[in-house]
């Protein structure tokens, strides 16, 4: 072979920037067909000469190329003799010329050995595997420079992990599993080892050195980062496990809901990413295997790692190895890298968990174990704490090690406190956090540095709105809140939280198990969960105030940033509050966690909340009255004022979140911090919490002046609509509380908030709120975010049996509801559903006859909203005019926000009022038909009706016939006016989904209301007449979400989603109405829908999917279609091989949920029952993909026990034994076992990679 005629093509191609896809291709192909060769004819030293002393680098490059893809390609022709034997070659090439190659050269060659390693690696024998192993453990510990063992080490170790930097080696799943399996355990054990050895070996010389930098040589520098690649890599593998559950996840990919946020120091990355499935990543390429189940977590490593990974030595190495890291950045040969991989190894290596790893002969030796690795990681993060809380926190260089340092505190602290603890003291098993705080001395030292640290981040934070870096921090992130220094923050308060959720938890199992637990003696007592947690609560105390102080002084600093001190920010200022979500949402996780630790001192908290927002109110009333006197200039007191109000809205913020827990029900509680403090106040004014509350209603009281005032112009719309959010949380759990529901509630409470039959003014209390939701929508009626926020606290109210009752039996009740249908045109339509809804609400709670006439109120004012447009004589003429159309809206929305409110109390009435409008819907829908507004709010109103109408209410079945037909009758017209209309406007409109989405789920709530807990249509709920023709409603439904709607706009995910889970339902519920009344051509569709939903990305729409295919397969089979006409017979017959074709590919092939397998496989089975023929053909395709014999063998086998196992199943022998009219489908769980071990094991040899 003339190896100089090829290699100078190859040069020639590089040198004239020639090498295009299809030429390197070529060249790579020829070169890789001449090694080849050379291998038969033992020519190796020849081409070994020609490519050493090429003068071009690049064809070096591809030469090496060359070589490996001819052995991925033809490695079958070259046998593992010989791709041993060039192996062993390449890596002696690679170690002769490791300071003559390029580096990419190099890099690259070590590559190719590191492919041919892992091609060659289920057919070389151990022996072998541990030789090359030792070999390349060797080079690493013999530190040349450039390591060649270090480099094939790093490559061997991607390549088996099988992630995104695998090659394609188009082998199945199984070759790769095996790959790593074998390799894990103890050949990547021996390469750690041997990492380790250099890393310390370097960290020993840099301290020899005393005349040289304290970072050592660039050599030193180099080889350090060349291992720390390793130990990165090593301590994010993603271990293979025995236990059936991780094998399917391995061979199916990724589970729903399963994602977390990488180990990356970067804040800017601390993202939530999904699992890719393990053969293939996100552009379908087959490049990421085995990804960490969860990547915010450290791997759970075997028990054969426990000599290394909990070996005291080997753990202050990494802490020291950062240190080193550190003292090279400081010099010219800085290896860049070194000190974020040195992060991520702290970060992982903090987080060591699992029982394997600290598994021991006995418990003791385990807890023993786990106290041991926590003192050495513990003292190590003390330094690392205090090195960093001694830099510059804000300057950018130190993002990284700021944003690592607290992802270790956090990874450490979490995954300690969920570790139980074995060791029983005083007759309890010894809580986590005790144990940490009793095992080891560093606990109190290193929790308390922790503290001090986020009050670090906080106060840097404020810093930075007192420097000059503001203008550059809002320029590039948007505010200080997107810094890495709050992003820091928030790692820390995630750890803190859990450590005071754990004493919260223990503190509330404590309270139920008190009086069932036997004393314990006085030496006991001393070390109990009681005695060490008490202590560490009081420290938590003393903590939590410094954390808040430095909080709320950060908070009350970024209100004087945002408040715009000029004309120009001002209206940026503006427009930014109207994009940005509220507060009380983007700040919800920081709110709670200050909430947290309010209540472990509420005296003190409060006191100071009570204090900022007491100064604060007394300045703005300050203000206000300089406004009033004249003796303030205006843009002065303007921005004052701004700042006030901001400031204010933040401590009510904190006050609200303080106080009470999210939630509006009834079973919401005062928290029992609340309850304990509150008790221990000797009166009303000493108890804060009673005192808090009434400052919010005076401040309201304050800013809602009357609108003709001159200082309605400098109130602040966010402060109310922030006031009314706090006494939303705040009311419906203190007003006029139930005293049953508490052990014992303060005097104080009962006094302000209880019944006036428990001495309480919480009457008063209520009238007053009534009072203020008049009067700011008298001040702020266009504002629509503070009526939407007042109507929301109606609506708690109303949810709060006793206060309803209170409410409506108020004087005050009747003249609300005169004013809100009075004035509800002055109002935002957006709002007027909502408002009726909440009347609606409170007027059940009232007697029979005041009941009676707020109905009637409230159906007069949404009959005339209709009448006196529809009715006009103009009306044609006009219909098209915005106020008529936006007064039809609003009437729509306050049909719909009425239906919401129905109960038992107005069921009928509402019944009637729907009866009553629609004939007049279906004038609406004659007129406006071809539009989208209009048509979207009826069917939202039909939703609403079929969602809270109770159709077994109605009287007799005369009435539910007549809902019945006027549904019907609705959707024919809707149908008739839809059909035909202009479809100028994107498919995706809006509008246009919406008005699909409202009528699916108008359909899917119908199906639900009739059948109620009925089975199936053979065994109703209601007279048989009657469930009928429901029936036949239904089923036109589904019809008109078919003939109103293309084909793009049901594939939408959203829309997808909802309608097949109705096709589910109709499947369960509605045969064999369904098959009966749908036409074929629906059919057709159908069929195409449900092809659309298997393998799709989204979990529900999977699920619902399998679901409904296995229901009508299982109808199918049992029941039969043999009297449908034969085109309907046709479009199941072809539509069933379809989805069995794509179902059966998508679980062989494709990326797949774990959780949806058994789904998806009863499908399967169903549709395998249905057609077994088809089933057959589909697995000889699968068979004529082999080779091989043994691959049509062993795919054969697989098959045959599948099948065998089948026929034994219950699951399967009671489908189609089944007598019912109506038969179940087949029970997934049932399957489980034979179904998984069928696709794992055709899996494995059919998935590609």
């Amino acid at each position: 072979m003339d190896y100089s005629h090829v290699l100078f093509d190859l040069e020639q191609a590089c040198a004239d920037f020639q090498v295009r896809l299809d030429s390197d291709a070529c060249c790579i192909r020829q070169f890789g067909v001449t090694i080849l060769l050379t291998l038969t004819l033992n020519t190796f030293a020849k081409f070994e000469s020609h490519v050493v002393n090429s003068n071009v680098p690049t064809a070096k490059f591809f030469a090496v190329r060359g070589i490996k893809e001819a052995v991925t390609a033809s490695y079958a022709a070259i046998g593992l003799v010989n791709a041993l034997a060039l192996r062993d070659e390449l890596f002696q090439l690679a170690l002769a010329n490791s300071r003559s190659f390029e580096s990419f050269v190099l890099d690259s060659l070590c590559w190719v050995i590191a492919v041919i390693t892992k091609r060659a690696w289920v057919d070389t024998p151990e022996e072998q595997r541990l030789a090359f192993t030792q070999t390349l453990c060797e080079d690493i510990v013999r530190h040349t420079t450039p390591c060649i063992g270090m480099i094939t080490a790093t490559y061997l170790i991607d390549e088996i992990a099988g992630g995104s930097k695998c090659s394609q080696f188009r082998l199945p799943w199984e070759f790769h599993y095996t790959c790593k399996t074998t390799f894990e355990n103890v050949h990547m054990l021996h390469i750690f080892e041997a990492a380790l050895k250099v890393i310390h070996r370097q960290l020993q010389r840099s301290a020899e050195m005393q005349h040289a930098p304290s970072g050592g040589s660039h050599t030193i520098a180099y080889e350090r980062r060349s291992a720390l690649h390793i130990a990165d890599r090593v301590l994010n593998w993603a271990f293979t496990s025995s236990d059936e559950s991780k094998v399917i996840a391995a061979s199916f990919g990724h589970s729903k809901g399963r994602s977390g946020g990488g180990n990356t120091s970067k804040a800017g990355q601390r993202g939530s990413s999904r699992d890719s499935d393990n053969l293939d990543d996100g552009d379908g390429s087959g490049s990421a295997i085995f990804e960490n189940e969860f990547r915010n977590r450290t791997p759970l490593f075997p028990r054969n790692w426990q000599s290394l990974l909990l070996s005291g030595e080997i753990l202050t190495m990494f802490f020291s190895v950062y240190e080193a890291t550190l003292s090279d950045q400081m010099h010219a040969y800085f290896s860049p890298g070194s000190t974020h991989l040195a992060l991520q190894c702290l970060v992982q290596v903090s987080g060591i968990r699992g029982k394997d790893i600290f598994a021991s002969a006995d418990a003791k030796g385990s807890d023993e174990l786990r106290a041991e690795f926590a003192r050495v990681i513990m003292r190590n993060q003390l330094q690392m704490i205090r090195h960093v809380c001694s830099m510059d926190l804000v300057s950018e260089g130190s993002e990284d090690m700021v944003v690592a340092t607290t992802q270790m505190i956090r990874r450490f602290i979490e995954t300690q406190l969920e570790e139980p603890s074995s060791t029983v003291v005083a007759n309890q098993r010894l809580h986590s956090l005790a144990f940490l705080v009793i095992g080891i001395p560093e606990a109190h030292e290193y929790f308390g540095e922790v503290s001090k640290f986020i009050c670090m981040l906080l106060n840097s934070a404020a810093g930075i709105l007192r420097s000059d870096m503001l203008q550059r921090v809002d320029d590039d992130f948007g505010d200080v809140d997107n810094y890495f220094v709050m992003q820091a923050f928030d790692e820390l308060a995630n750890a803190w939280s859990t450590v005071i959720n754990q004493i919260r938890e223990w503190e509330y199992l404590e309270e139920a198990a008190a009086g069932t637990n036997s004393g314990s003696n006085g030496d006991d007592k001393q070390v109990s969960n009681q005695s060490v947690l008490s202590s560490f609560t009081h420290f938590l105390v003393t903590t939590a105030y410094l954390i808040r102080s430095e909080y709320i002084q950060l908070r009350m600093l970024m209100c004087e940033d945002s408040v715009p001190s000029n004309s120009s920010r001002a209206e940026t200022f503006s427009i930014d509050q109207g994009l940005l979500a509220k507060d009380y949402v983007v700040y919800e996780d920081q709110l709670q966690f200050f909430a947290l630790l309010a209540r472990l001192d509420l005296r003190t908290s409060l006191d100071r909340m009570y204090e900022n927002l007491c100064s604060r109110c007394n300045a703005l009333q300050e203000e206000f009255k300089s406004i009033e006197s004249g003796t303030a200039g205006e843009s002065y007191n303007q921005h004052t004022i701004d700042l006030l109000h901001e400031q204010t809205q933040w401590i009510v913020l904190m006050i609200g979140f303080t106080l009470c827990d999210s939630g509006t029900s009834e079973r919401v509680l005062i928290p029992k911090p609340v309850l304990e403090y509150s008790a221990a106040c000797s009166n009303t004014g000493q108890d804060l919490t009673v005192q808090c509350i009434m400052v919010l209603l005076k401040m309201l009281e304050f800013e809602l002046v009357s609108p003709s005032s001159p200082l309605a112009a400098y109130g602040s719309p966010l402060l109310v609509e922030t006031l009314f959010w706090a006494l939303r949380r705040i009311a419906p759990v203190y007003f006029l509380l139930d005293r049953s529901d508490y052990r014992e509630v303060s005097k104080s409470t009962i006094t302000a908030f209880g019944s006036t039959g428990d001495g309480g003014n919480g009457s008063a209390i209520i009238n007053g709120v009534l009072d203020l939701v008049k009067r700011t929508f008298d001040l702020w009626s266009a504002e629509e975010d503070v009526l939407q926020m007042c109507v929301s606290i109606l609506l708690a109210l109303g949810q709060r049996t006793a206060i309803a009752r209170e409410i409506t039996s108020s004087p005050q009740f009747t003249p609300l509801m005169q004013y809100f249908t009075s004035n509800i045109g002055q109002f935002p339509e957006a709002i007027h559903g909502s408002i009726i809804e909440a009347l609606a609400l409170l007027a059940c709670h009232s007697s029979s006859a005041d009941h009676e006439r707020c109905f009637s109120d409230l159906k007069t004012l949404i009959l005339r909203s209709f009448s006196q447009v529809v009715h006009s004589s103009d009306f044609m003429a006009r219909h098209q005019d915005a106020r008529l159309v936006n007064q039809l809206l609003g009437g729509l929305d306050m049909m719909d926000g009425l239906l919401s409110a129905a109960n038992f109390r107005n069921m009928d009435a509402i019944f009637g009022l729907f009866f009553e409008v629609q004939p007049l819907f279906e004038q609406l829908l004659t007129v406006y038909g071809h539009g989208d507004e209009i048509p979207c709010e009826i069917i939202q109103v039909m939703e609403s009706a079929a969602r809270y109408l109770d159709v077994s209410s109605l009287p007799d079945d005369e009435h539910m016939l007549r809902f019945s037909h006027c549904f019907r009758t609705l959707l024919r017209k809707y149908q008739t006016s839809a059909v035909g209309r202009s479809t100028s406007q994107s498919d995706t409109d809006i509008e246009s989904l919406s008005k699909i989405t409202s009528l699916i789920s108008a359909i899917s709530y119908l199906v639900h209301n009739e059948m109620g807990f009925a089975p199936n249509e053979a065994s109703p709920s209601i007279p048989k007449a009657v469930a009928d023709d429901f029936g036949e409603t239904e089923v036109f439904g589904l019809y008109c979400v078919h003939v109103t709607a293309d084909s793009s706009q049901l594939l939408t995910p959203n829309v997808l989603r909802i309608h097949i889970q109705l096709i589910s339902e109709m499947a369960q519920y509605r045969m064999p109405s369904l098959i009966r009344w749908l036409p074929t051509e629906i059919w057709a569709q159908i069929m195409d829908v449900l092809l659309a939903g298997i393998d799709h990305g989204i979990y529900d729409i999977g699920h619902r999917t399998y679901e409904a295919i296995s229901r009508l397969g299982a109808y199918v089979k049992v029941a039969g279609i043999g009297n449908a006409p034969a085109e309907l017979r046709d479009v199941f017959s072809r539509g069933f091989k379809q989805l069995l074709s794509k179902l059966l590919q998508a679980l062989l092939f494709s990326p797949f949920d774990v959780e949806l397998v058994e789904y998806a496989g009863t499908a399967l089975v169903t549709l395998g029952l249905l057609d077994p023929s088809h089933l057959q053909t589909c697995f000889q395709d699968l068979f004529a993909q082999g080779d091989s014999a043994a691959f049509a063998e062993r795919l054969s086998s697989t098959l045959t026990k599948f099948n065998s196992d089948l026929e034994a199943s219950d699951a399967v022998r009671g489908l189609l034994k089944t007598v019912e009219p109506i038969p179940d489908p087949i029970d997934s769980a049932e399957l489980r076992q034979p179904l998984f071990e069928f696709l794992v094991n055709t899996r494995a040899v059919l998935r590609i990679k």
